[in-house]
């Protein structure tokens, strides 16, 4: 089998509501949404970098330098994360959606935290599956051949000389 180039194409700009309880649904985008991709790198490439200023056994905070899991609430909140309907603030209230409240229920749940990362590798499983399924079936315009490789004119009894 000769090295194949397959073109990737994914499925962005789709989101997908899903039940989070009885009373809340939350709208949510595929964990391969390229946005959130190339932010989770530069998070990780940034706290790299914070722990170069520390030498080999000492430990030490940035000013103003937040936790890994803040970041990633904070990501998921603006990228995977878009909406919901049916959360509540603490009186009750009908809590609207922003990724700094998102990020915000997202840090003091980690049910919540980690429900979001599970149902958006889920959707972008389930997207890719539709994907593949989709491209690899032959149109039913064709006989499933590729372009020019059909009939031979020889094979063709219609035609005359």
């Amino acid at each position: 089998m000769a090295l194949k180039l397959v073109k990737k194409t994914a499925v962005t700009g789709t989101t997908k509501w899903v039940p989070f309880d009885d009373e809340t649904k939350i709208e949510l985008a595929g964990i391969d949404t390229p946005e959130y991709q190339i932010a989770l790198e530069r998070m990780r490439r940034r706290l790299r970098k914070n722990d170069e200023q520390f030498s080999e056994g000492t430990v030490g905070v940035v000013a103003g330098e937040k936790t890994e899991h803040q970041n990633h609430c904070l990501l998921l909140a603006s990228f995977i994360l878009k909406g919901w309907d049916g959360a509540v603030d603490e009186d009750g209230n009908p809590l609207k959606y922003t990724p700094a409240i998102g990020a915000q229920m997202l840090e003091g749940d980690v049910d919540f935290f980690i429900f979001v990362l599970k149902q958006a590798a889920e959707f972008s499983a389930e997207n890719k599956g539709e994907l593949e399924e989709t491209v690899g079936k032959p149109s039913t315009a064709t006989d499933g051949k590729p372009s020019g490789r059909g009939k031979r004119k020889s094979d063709d009894s219609s035609m005359t000389a």
